[in-house]
């Protein structure tokens, strides 16, 4: 393996990304039918036709369509034109009013990185609710709003059973009703990509163009007088010559965008170079101390390094399951052995999946210039594969979300005590501190949650995942205090002023991290639908909480149990400081360093007390 500076190494994924994008390429092929139902485009089977996008499976001649957990539902019939297919709901349990994924998946939960959604045609019929639902639901709703856009909800505390029905007219007999299903829309597929013109010998009538929406990457574009049919997966006539004006002034915007855009990155390559010859000179006058360390290859005590394709299958046992430590929307993370036995973890883009790439490019964009304690380390990547592979130092005693919800085993009087969990407080707010204020420059980390905080050994803890961290360069907040950005981030601990206003800024870490305050204090995930309806999200439930002065009601039993005067008043102290991280205004949000010296002084507290006894 050889090392490299971490400024190289961004450099290479770039380069890779410019010119390899094999894993990207598809065909516009139409798949052979599963049994007698054929299988449109964009629709696959397999690798070899389709968009590998829109992926359903072909079992003994019957189509299925995957959703999360595990669960499988039955195509019945496909509509290309409407870009639409009706899955089969699964059936009631016989002999009981239970459906048949109540316990393995709680309704059907649909990939929201997918292009599959839940259409507005289906009506849900609920069945076997508890009395306390029926006071507060009908027996039936639509679909189709943003709230059920992805899933359908059923669970133990609620409504035991569902049916759905597409289309339906409830005026009529129930003897009269259509049988049961579900509608899913796909979105549109645009063209195949590519990386010379042989590519696109799949599409006729085509050329091998650059894509403007991604810098370096090309796509097989209809040649004059054609236009893309996203229905059949080919550059069909245009219709009175109206679509190729349109089409035409498109293509010169798209050679003009993609010619700027790439003279903006060689520009930026060259750039980036240049000031790291200059900087290299003259780092001890002009740069903090983090930034010369990233510039010299230092920022962690140890060089990058780029690992063979060859080492890391060897280390993952080919990216075994069995290695699997966690999937995400966009990235899979696997236990890796390297041959001097240090243990990695592993992480890849899913393959095909575009949006998974840009992440990890990103990753290594943000922790290239990161150097702290409390965040994860970059160890190097390996090129060589179809998907760009990042390898991390490996962080053994899974996440602060296992620990706290279970789904770590632990022995009898867990070591999450409370002095444990402020410490695990201090050291993230610490790192975010770290990102939002030390930083050069300044980072936003915009995913912080439970699951994305590492436990080590010693169960001290380190912060994960920036895929979606975002850098602050200064010129961005000179004039405003915010920056405008697409809301991104988990459910649950999402800042609403964020949300609704697309305004980022460090105060939007500061809401996350209030909610991770949340579940140490309570041991309660932040989205719960096993809860009853009004504290199905964790921060409503607690704001009532702590405003009622209840907040002993809430707190972990286990913390609760032998807990002293002094103990029980730093909870009480917690609890104000998540609510002041809560604030819905941002700008009476603390910041993440006095979040982080609050937590520091009521450790002091705490470990002043336990002196004296």
């Amino acid at each position: 393996m050889e090392k490299i500076s971490c400024m190289n190494l961004m450099l290479i994924l770039i380069v890779m990304l410019l010119t390899s994008t094999t894993t990207l390429a598809i065909g516009t092929k139409q798949c052979g039918p599963c049994g007698n139902t054929p299988v449109p485009f964009p629709l696959s089977t397999g690798p070899n036709c389709g968009d590998q996008s829109y992926k359903i499976r072909c079992s003994a001649g019957t189509l299925w369509l995957d959703a999360l957990n595990g669960s499988s539902y039955v195509i019945t019939s496909i509509d290309p034109h409407g870009q639409r297919l009706i899955i089969r709901p699964p059936p009631v349990i016989p002999n009981t009013c239970l459906s048949s994924d109540l316990y393995r998946s709680q309704g059907i939960h649909l990939d929201p990185n997918l292009p599959f959604n839940i259409t507005g045609s289906n009506t849900i019929v609920l069945l076997n609710c508890l009395d306390r639902m029926r006071m507060k639901l009908c027996c039936s709703f639509k679909t189709g709003s943003s709230q059920f856009e992805y899933l359908v909800w059923v669970h133990s505390d609620g409504c035991l059973a569902y049916q759905s029905f597409v289309n339906l007219d409830p005026t009529l007999p129930v003897a009269k009703w259509p049988p049961p299903g579900m509608e899913i829309m796909w979105a549109s597929t645009k063209e195949p990509f590519c990386i010379s013109q042989g590519d696109c010998r799949e599409l006729p009538d085509s050329r091998c163009l650059p894509d403007p929406g991604v810098v370096g990457r090309k796509r097989c574009y209809c040649k004059a007088g054609r236009v893309w049919d996203p229905i059949t997966g080919f550059c069909k006539k245009c219709q009175h010559g109206r679509e190729c004006k349109i089409r035409k002034k498109k293509k010169m915007s798209v050679i003009a965008a993609a010619i700027g855009a790439v003279s903006v990155l060689v520009f930026s390559i060259i750039t980036v170079y240049i000031r790291s010859w200059r900087t290299t000179r003259v780092a001890q006058k002009t740069l903090v101390k983090e930034r010369e360390e990233i510039l010299n290859s230092k920022s962690s005590g140890k060089s990058a390094k780029i690992f063979t394709g060859k080492e890391i299958k060897k280390a993952t046992n080919n990216f075994s399951k069995e290695n699997l430590l966690g999937s995400g929307g966009f990235g899979e993370v696997f236990k890796g052995i390297l041959d001097d036995g240090n243990i990695t973890a592993v992480k890849r883009a899913k393959p095909g999946n575009t949006k998974g790439t840009e992440q990890v490019l990103n990753e290594v964009r943000i922790l290239c210039q990161v150097n702290h304690r409390s965040l994860v380390r970059l160890l190097g990547c390996c090129v060589e594969l179809e998907e760009p592979v990042l390898v991390f130092e490996y962080i053994s005693n899974g996440t602060l979300f296992d620990h706290l919800h279970g789904f770590r085993p632990q022995k009898k009087g867990s070591p999450l005590n409370w002095l444990r969990r402020l410490r695990i407080a201090h050291q993230t707010a610490d790192g975010l501190a770290y990102l939002h204020s030390s930083a050069v420059p300044p980072i936003y980390h915009r995913d912080v949650k439970s699951s994305n905080i590492l436990l080590d050994e010693k169960l001290d803890a380190k912060v994960s995942d920036f895929g979606l961290s975002r850098l602050v360069e200064v010129s961005e907040i000179n004039d405003r205090s915010h920056i405008c950005t697409s809301a991104q981030g988990t459910l649950g601990y999402l800042d609403p002023e964020y949300y609704l206003n697309f305004q980022l800024t460090d105060r939007s870490d500061v809401y996350s991290f209030g909610v991770v305050l949340l579940e140490l204090l309570t041991s309660k995930r932040a989205i719960d639908f096993n809860r009853e309806e009004e504290s199905v999200n964790l921060v409503v439930y607690m704001k009532r909480i702590i405003n009622e002065e209840k907040l002993v009601e809430a707190i972990d039993p286990m913390l609760k149990e032998g807990a002293g005067k002094i103990e029980l008043e730093t909870m009480q102290a917690i609890a104000n400081l998540a609510a002041a991280c809560l604030d819905d205004r941002r700008q009476n949000r603390p910041s993440m360093k006095e979040v982080a010296d609050e937590i520091d002084y009521i450790i002091g507290i705490i470990t002043a007390n336990n002196s004296k006894t």
